[in-house]
Order: structure tokens, then sequence, then C-alpha cells
């Protein structure tokens, strides 16, 4: 069942859904808005990654300024929320491209949308302009929308990092 509003506040009060930073205006009818945080982390280039290995992609960390950053068409980065999100045992998120980024031919999440029961962390958000045109993407930017649903009972086996 897809959470309201209404019981999605009820699950921040209770301290069950913790978002934080968290500001009461982000919250939608039946979701909670998403930003960009300062950090990306971007691939290099021509790299060959076999995806039965363990083996870590090259990759580097990156800043994005305050004036914005330039983002090419078919540029491909790995975002992070600017929200830490805590989701509680018998609930499941799902994130969604925020509609007017999705329109111009931003996609910031395209596979991995999902928050687990038991997640605590910020979220990683792959995000690719599929457009032609050069987009900018700023630090706070808000992105996407995290959608909360109750599940039939909690997981056996919630999330963990291990």
């Amino acid at each position: 069942m897809l959470l309201s509003d209404t019981d999605i506040q009820s699950l921040i009060d209770s301290k069950q859904l913790i978002i934080d930073p968290y500001d009461p205006k982000d919250l939608r009818e039946a979701s909670v808005k998403l930003h960009m945080q300062k950090s990306i982390i971007k691939y290099k280039d021509n790299n060959l990654v076999d995806l039965r290995s363990d083996t870590d992609v090259q990759h580097y960390d990156f800043e994005l300024y305050d004036t914005g950053y330039k983002m090419q068409p078919n540029e491909f980065f790995l975002g992070v929320t600017a929200e830490k999100i805590t989701m509680p045992n018998g609930y499941f998120g799902l994130i969604q491209t925020r509609g007017s980024a999705a329109q111009v031919g931003l996609e910031a999440i395209f596979g991995d949308g999902q928050v687990d029961p038991g997640t605590d962390g910020h979220i990683k958000l792959p995000i690719k302009n599929n457009s032609n045109q050069i987009l900018v993407i700023y630090p706070g930017l808000y992105i996407a929308k995290l959608y909360i649903f109750q599940m039939s009972s909690p997981a056996l086996h919630p999330y963990t990092k291990a």
C-alpha cells in the first residue's frame, strides 16, 4: 500500500522513518522530495568492468560547485542524496526522477531505485543526461521523489551493509 502524506508524516513523527535533514515543505501528497548532495562519483573513461569480479570500478570523487556543474549529453555519474534515510522494517521505498527533470532528459534513477527495509544511509542515485542538451546540476537540487510502501509483513532479513 502506497502511503499518503499523512501516513508518511506519522512515521516521521514517531521516529520510525528518519529523514535527515527533513523539511516539512518537502512532503508531497504521496512522496518526499530528495535533493542532490555536493559530492558525486564520476567513473574514469574507457574502463573495462567485469561484473562477475569484485574489482572496484576506477572512479574519482567530484564536488559540485554552488554555481552549477554542466552535465554533458549522455554523461553519467553517481549522485548522492543530501538526505540520510533510515527505512523501518515493514516499509519499502521507491525512488523516481522528479517529473520536470525527466521532461528535459535527466534521469536520476534507472534501475536501482529502491530503499529496502533496514536501509540506513544516504542513497546513491545513478544520474544520466539522456538529452542532447547541456544540463546544469546544482548541489541541493530537488532531483527525485521517495515513495513509501507498507509491506504485508516485516522482512525476515532486512537490509544490512554486511
